[in-house]
């Protein structure tokens, strides 16, 4: 019922929407009686804000079983789906294809093998290997200076076992550098992907995907009380989790009024006319009532 919705209330999704796979866990659902506390994957679409689906991984189990049950559920022809390094797996890869949509996954080192590949062909270990595309930017401010760089690859057959990953064309380097006052940051990430060389690409992708923990979990925390949550008993937790999710999507779809997300449910809370445009109601000014 509520990916119907979500699919009735906004419009289809262009092509090259970026879709951000990540799990969040509501730290006080849990019991003594209970083996784990409640662990959520959701689908996050990155442009418009809003949670496309989610699905609550089996107690017994984590988000490699989750997310291609949720993967399965929603129509992500066209787009591009992103999962950090739990997430990277042939399987799921295979399955994103199976959708229709790209895949861009980062690689730790829950791959070794893999990640050593990928750090022997950027350095050009065994032939210099140049990068496709690359792409730059830099800010500045608030006391910090950040560069951002990405270097696109293409895979070649250059990978670790390559051929198990379902249309595997590409892998890239993302660096940031950051240097506040005199001390300097460097971090590097490495990601594949379905898609052909193309580090623009790659950096919209990535910094899209980190969009799911400010706009998302963030947003779940600190406005809906998520991890202060008690709820416990049946499948009350799971219940709640997917009230919230609706009321963050009501309140990202409603521009009636351009205030944060606290101001709105506050605005929900004491405002009849304004709770029904939340919820979509037509409001009848000549109803006293």
């Amino acid at each position: 019922a509520f990916r119907e919705w979500v699919a009735g209330v906004i419009p289809a999704l262009r092509q090259e929407q970026v879709v951000a796979i990540d799990g969040k866990t509501s730290r006080r659902t849990t019991s003594k009686a209970a083996a784990a506390p409640l662990h959520m994957v959701s689908a996050f679409a990155a442009e418009v804000g809003l949670v496309l689906g989610q699905v609550a991984t089996d107690q017994k189990s984590n988000e490699i079983t989750a997310i291609p049950q949720l993967l399965r559920t929603l129509d992500v022809a066209g787009c591009i789906v992103t999962i950090d390094a739990m997430g990277t797996q042939t399987a799921i890869a295979s399955e994103i294809r199976e959708r229709g949509a790209d895949y861009v996954l980062c690689v730790k080192d829950n791959h070794p093998k893999l990640l050593d590949s990928i750090l022997l062909a950027q350095a050009g270990v065994g032939g210099a290997l140049q990068a496709v595309s690359t792409w730059e930017s830099h800010n500045h401010g608030h006391g910090r200076d950040e560069w951002r760089r990405c270097w696109a690859f293409e895979a070649g057959d250059r990978l670790y076992k390559g051929e198990q990953w379902c249309d595997l064309k590409s892998f890239a380097l993302v660096e940031r550098t950051r240097t506040v006052g005199e001390k300097t940051s460097v971090e590097r990430r490495y990601y594949i992907s379905s898609f052909a060389p193309d580090a623009e690409k790659f950096m919209h992708a990535v910094r899209s995907h980190w969009e799911v923990e400010n706009r998302l979990h963030w947003c779940l925390d600190v406005q809906f009380g998520d991890d202060y949550a008690r709820a416990r008993a049946g499948h009350v937790a799971h219940n709640l989790a997917l009230v919230r999710h609706i009321a963050l999507n009501l309140i990202r779809l409603n521009t009636s009024v351009k205030t944060s997300i606290k101001t709105k449910r506050l605005l929900a809370a004491t405002s009849d006319e304004f709770r029904a445009t939340l919820l979509g109601f037509e409001v009848n000014e000549d109803d006293d009532d």
